[in-house]
């Protein structure tokens, strides 16, 4: 089942300017429980580049705010307390262990998008009732009657070839046998030429693949259309918890050859041992804003179905600090280390030598923080960004000293298929 996407309210509230959309698809999902639409907002900011840090008021006065992105969206929410969502950018990296993204853009992207909403509303995905946090739907305008329908893309492409992927992961393995890391998560992009409106690219990605932690942002120049399964962090009261995943196999064609592939996955040690690093960083990343001992592990290589593939989750949660400030433990705990790998800090070094783009939105985490300093974040994974003209999609996966490139190229077009499948509906 995938929960109705309420496509005209979202183009309405677009009209008043940017929105986020924080979208639970598959009401069979444990995780999925609303979806959440914020729009024309109070205020926004964005950070481009390091410090420089914008805000934008509702009535388009703006400044600039001098100081450290972490530091500003701290400084935000103190003048704009309330509902707040957007996205935190994977360079967002670089204010908190001093490395530094030398790779281009092809797009203009801001490290961090976020923003406080006038229009907020909460749809339960079970029953499509809808609550109305702020504002009301005699707010928004109506649509214009001759609003054109319609989302293309052209020239669908890889990044890189095999060839040179397979020269990056040799070298990558080089640092491995090294000593230098045990895992590095790596990635490129898909490009293509992309018309039309973005918001009906993502209603047919969720279609063709629903997720339990999908998002929409629209900021009037670009858009994200993300079909995440995995969550990055969330906090409820006093309880974190992040739920990496590493180990992906393909669906099979009947119910019988599913259990048989999700038997293989479970029983693949190379899967296991992925899955396990990780979880050992997550645990050591909660641990920095955790109460000392209440770190734990639950659910320990569970492997959840998804439309086009199986993948193996584990849950780690820990009791918070009773002091600690939200920004603080997503920032201990960012970028996700199922997207970096392991040792984090050397990884994310070897990941700016080998890949070809900056990252950008991509791998970061799109999410929201509540008036009560709870919040819940995904990890940007099988999203596509378009900007003027231009999409991108990336994909990748972990890499360890018996990864086999050809298999690793094969699961990154496994991953592709989400997007491929959006496209062919």
């Amino acid at each position: 089942m995938v929960s109705n996407l309420p496509v005209q309210l979202i183009s309405r509230l677009r009209m008043l300017g940017p929105v986020v959309v924080l979208d639970s698809q598959s009401a069979e999902h444990p995780s999925s429980r609303e979806i959440f639409l914020g729009g024309r907002p109070v205020a926004a900011l964005t950070v481009h580049s390091g410090n420089m840090c914008k805000i934008v008021h509702m009535d388009g006065t703006s400044y600039l705010w001098q100081g450290r992105p972490w530091d500003a969206l701290k400084y935000f929410r103190e003048q704009f307390p309330g509902w707040s969502g957007g996205w935190l950018g994977y360079d967002l990296k670089n204010d908190i262990e001093g490395l530094q993204s030398n790779n281009q853009f092809r797009m203009n992207l801001a490290d961090l998008f976020w923003m406080q909403p006038s229009v907020f509303v909460r749809i339960n995905i079970e029953s499509g009732e809808a609550n109305w946090v702020l504002g009301n739907e005699q707010m928004l305008p109506d649509l214009p009657d001759n609003v054109e329908q319609n989302f293309h893309l052209d020239n669908l492409n890889p990044g890189i070839d095999r060839e040179a992927y397979t020269e990056h992961i040799s070298v990558i393995q080089e640092y491995i046998r090294q000593g230098d890391v045990y895992e590095v998560n790596y990635t490129y992009p898909f490009w293509a030429d992309a018309a039309g409106d973005p918001l009906l690219l993502y209603e047919s990605m969720r279609e063709a693949g629903p997720v339990p932690f999908g998002a929409f942002i629209d900021t009037g120049r670009t858009a994200v259309c993300c079909a995440s399964p995995e969550r990055f962090l969330e906090k409820r009261g006093r309880t974190l918890r992040s739920q990496p995943i590493k180990g992906t196999v393909k669906r099979g064609q009947t119910p019988e050859e599913d259990e048989k592939l999700i038997a293989t996955e479970l029983e693949n040690e190379k899967n296991r041992a992925e899955n396990l690093m990780i979880v050992d960083l997550v645990r050591n990343d909660l641990s920095r804003v955790c109460e000392p001992g209440s770190v734990k592990v639950d659910d320990l290589f569970e492997v959840q179905t998804f439309s086009t593939l199986h993948q193996m989750v584990t849950s780690v949660t820990g009791r918070i600090l009773q002091d600690c400030d939200p920004i603080d433990a997503i920032k201990a705990c960012f970028p996700m280390g199922s997207m970096t790998g392991a040792p984090k800090i050397r990884a994310m070094e070897i990941i700016e030598e080998q890949e070809i783009i900056r990252r950008g939105v991509y791998s970061g985490a799109i999410g929201y923080i509540t008036p009560d300093n709870d919040f819940d974040f995904n990890v940007v994974i099988r999203s596509a960004i378009v900007q003027d003209g231009l999409l991108q999609y990336q994909v990748g996966g972990a890499i360890t000293s018996d990864s086999n490139a050809d298999d690793e190229w094969e699961e990154t077009w496994v991953k592709a298929q989400a997007l491929m499948k959006a496209i062919e509906k």
